[in-house]
């Protein structure tokens, strides 16, 4: 008979303890004893380590509407296990990418296919991998870069839907955009819609007679919680059109809660919404408001109305607020004395003065990313390193304006062939990755045109450059070695992984290819003037990775190789071709042997 202090604890106890268990360690005591195995099997047992373990989950798992049902309608042990395999599958899939070029992007179609049941994984990859892993940068690299495919395809979901009229929430459309920039470890749609129920919640718990005050009241409370709050507004309009300002994410969660107009409302409007309030962006020019409406039975102080259309010139069913500068009403009669001043005929005040559609406030937050960005690369501040990123910044610009539009089919289709070079360049560029957003979302919307044609061309050329064994390039036999090695002898005198300062134009940079000589086509030789360089174009030249993030080809002659520590815009964006920095040969370790097996 089994006498153990442990076995001789209630049913109840022993519940409890298994709760503190990992999962691993509740199967284990699940194989002890029947009795063990029976609790082991609880359904709360199981839900607790979902819970838990897993912060992210595909939507087709229905998580909340299944911790909102008795625990016991939900095979949790089962889900849990499901969690598991797929964990398995992507790592392994992840391991073998890692491992060689071919059949990279495939690889990587898979893993993101799983969608945010692999997010956590990934994110251990990008955040936990310790730094003196053996492929450290290559596994933050791919990490990063699969996590990034997974955002872009949830963000591109919400966007089809709204193209496509269904229903999608105003936060959920402007969070997409956020999605492309998403760097940290808060931001996510799901992060932004817990921060938005504890933010309504906090409101309502001010005064416990908050949902029996009228709407008036209610809308002005919530601008003044936010403001006080700091999380609307720009209190310096020094940086007005920071990109940062563009994105609800980094208002919520970062120092400082800056944002735009159009942000700032858009906030407001998801608060509003959770506490009973019908508030929605204005179509009011050059600075958004937020329009309230008074209830179906009452009017905006609560009196009982007639049921009747809403009447946006009537101030007990219309309101207007400006989170962004004061928690105070905005009088109609002063927004229709600007619209004047600024020349609006008066037939288009009502629609001035009304809510936007979210289809026209996704398009406006398109306008103010391309404006923020050009005035970056104007101004020159964007760093090498930033967040948000310039580059994913104005890729969300680009994929926004080729799939919204409205329902003029003639000018939709102009505007996306207009969009569309931009959006296969910036592509190839910066998101190899998206090949599969490219063959499912965009190649479809050229159907029967020119346009079609040339994407299928390019998927077609990438899926197969992806499934062949790159070709590779061997440095001479040992009996040319010497020259083969040595800058400035008639020879590659650089290898790949090769860290270095450009001597003319002093950017930093790796060495990720090389050939003997200059391989590029006459008309770039003659706009580059290579042949007006000392060494002319019989010298090697090397496609280098810079820390702008572009692509370059550089002549042997203005390769000036450094020894000392990567700065981090290279470190950020080696992973891509290297394993790892190795500290004693001042080099970073190839990951690209198939084509350069020698170096």
């Amino acid at each position: 008979m089994d006498t153990s202090r442990l076995t001789r604890l209630p049913d109840e106890l022993l519940e409890a303890i298994v709760f503190y268990l990992p999962p691993h360690d509740t199967v284990a005591f699940g194989a002890t004893c029947r009795r063990s195995n029976k609790i082991t099997f609880e359904p709360l047992v199981w839900r607790a380590h979902c819970v838990q373990e897993y912060r992210y989950w595909e939507s087709r798992h229905e998580l909340k509407e299944k911790l909102s049902r008795p625990p016991a309608q939900t095979k949790w042990r089962l889900l849990f296990n499901e969690r598991m395999r797929t964990d398995k599958k992507a790592l392994e899939l992840f391991d073998a990418l890692l491992e060689t070029q071919q059949f990279r992007l495939e690889r990587m179609e898979k893993v993101a296919a799983m969608g945010y049941d692999v997010k956590e994984l990934l994110l251990k990859q990008r955040d936990q991998t310790p730094d003196d892993a053996l492929d450290v940068l290559a596994r933050r690299y791919h990490a990063n870069a699969l996590l990034g495919s997974i955002h872009r395809a949830t963000a591109l979901e919400k966007w089809t839907r709204l193209q496509n009229m269904q229903m999608v929430r105003l936060e959920e459309v402007l969070g997409a955009y956020d999605l492309f920039v998403l760097a940290g470890s808060k931001g996510d749609l799901s992060d932004m819609d817990r921060e938005l129920d504890r933010i309504a919640e906090s409101i309502r718990f001010q005064d416990p007679d908050f949902d029996t005050w009228s709407v008036r009241l209610k809308a002005t409370e919530i601008a003044r919680w936010l403001r006080a709050q700091n999380l609307v507004g720009n209190p310096s309009e020094d940086d007005y059109h920071a990109l940062r300002n563009n994105f609800i994410s980094i208002a919520l969660f970062d120092e400082p809660h800056t944002s735009l107009p159009l942000q700032s409302v858009a906030i407001y409007c998801a608060v509003a919404r959770r506490l009973g309030v019908n508030a929605k962006p204005s179509n009011y020019p050059h600075h958004v408001h937020a329009v309230i409406e008074a209830s179906a039975s009452t009017t905006l102080d609560g009196a009982p109305r007639p049921s009747r259309d809403i009447d946006f010139s009537n101030p007990s069913d219309v309101m207007h607020m400006d989170p962004w500068r004061s928690s105070n009403e905005v009088p109609s009669q002063h927004l229709s004395t600007r619209l004047m001043q600024m020349g609006a005929p008066l037939a288009q005040h009502a629609h001035h003065l009304g809510p936007s559609t979210t289809l026209e406030i996704a398009l406006r937050t398109s306008r103010n990313i391309m404006n923020s960005v050009q005035e970056a690369r104007q101004r020159n501040t964007a760093p090498r390193v930033s967040y948000p990123d310039v580059d994913a910044a104005w890729y969300s610009m680009l994929w926004s304006m080729l799939v919204l539009g409205d329902s003029n089919t003639a000018a939709l289709l102009h505007r996306r062939r207009q969009i569309l070079p931009y959006l296969v360049e910036h592509y190839q560029a910066h998101f190899p990755e998206d090949l599969n957003l490219l063959e499912t979302l965009v190649a479809p919307m050229f159907e029967s045109l020119r346009e079609h044609h040339v994407l299928m061309h390019l998927i077609t050329t990438a899926r197969a450059a992806d499934a062949n064994q790159r070709a590779p390039s061997r440095r001479p036999n040992k009996a040319d070695l010497r020259a083969f090695w040595i800058p400035g002898q008639g020879g590659v005198g650089y290898r790949i992984g090769t860290y270095f300062k450009h001597r003319r134009y002093h950017y930093e940079g790796v060495v990720v290819g090389w050939d003997t000589k200059c391989a590029a086509d006459p008309r770039w030789m003659e706009q580059m003037q290579v042949d007006s360089l000392p060494r002319g174009r019989e010298q090697p030249f090397y496609n280098v990775l810079a820390d702008d993030k572009s692509v370059r080809y550089v002549a042997d002659e203005n390769i000036e190789s450094l020894s000392r520590q990567p700065s981090e815009a290279i470190l950020a964006l080696a992973g891509r071709y290297f394993k790892r920095w190795d500290s004693a040969s001042g080099m970073f370790v190839s990951n690209i042997r198939e084509e350069y097996p020698d170096d």
